[in-house]
């Protein structure tokens, strides 16, 4: 028996379904990349939705589910793009000055900096974070803390 009914896993969804795609952009830098791992994520948290403990727990439980799927797409994708001839991108972010100087600064930050960050930006506790990154609550606030320290530094250069 499933601890979450079929309304409750959508609405779940739902409710991290942003966040979920900001994680797998930063890890795929790719909208259609994003797409197919979301959905795959989705179909593999409703196979196993009876694996989650609490339904406290499943923003963090789906977005690793999410975040293992995204480095999926990405060894699939090395596996098919053997040139650099990459399908043309349709913007994520507004073409502002201020946006492209941030955006550039945040994707030229380490991944795993970056997706510490990205998360606690976008309301995580540093618990959830850790749970999500498979990493130490210790080593996420490093992440964290250093990432600021870097994005500040190339922010000041520009």
């Amino acid at each position: 028996m499933a601890l979450i009914r079929d309304d409750v896993f959508v609405e779940e969804i739902g409710n991290v379904k942003k966040t979920a795609f900001g994680v797998a952009y930063l890890i795929l830098k790719n909208t259609y990349d994003c797409e197919d791992a979301m959905s795959e994520a989705i179909v593999k948290a409703y196979e196993h939705r009876d694996k989650l403990k609490k339904r406290s727990s499943f923003r963090a439980w789906f977005l690793q589910i999410l975040r293992n799927e995204a480095y999926n797409v990405l060894r699939e994708r090395r596996k098919v793009f053997e040139t650099d001839e990459l399908p043309e991108q349709p913007q994520l972010f507004p073409d502002t000055e201020q946006t492209l100087d941030l955006h550039a600064a945040l994707m030229r930050l380490p991944e795993d900096r970056r997706n510490a960050l990205y998360l606690q930006e976008n309301g995580y506790s540093m618990e959830e974070i850790a749970a999500i990154l498979d990493t130490p609550v210790g080593t996420v606030k490093s992440r964290i803390s250093r990432a600021k320290e870097t994005l500040r530094s190339y922010l000041e250069v520009n």
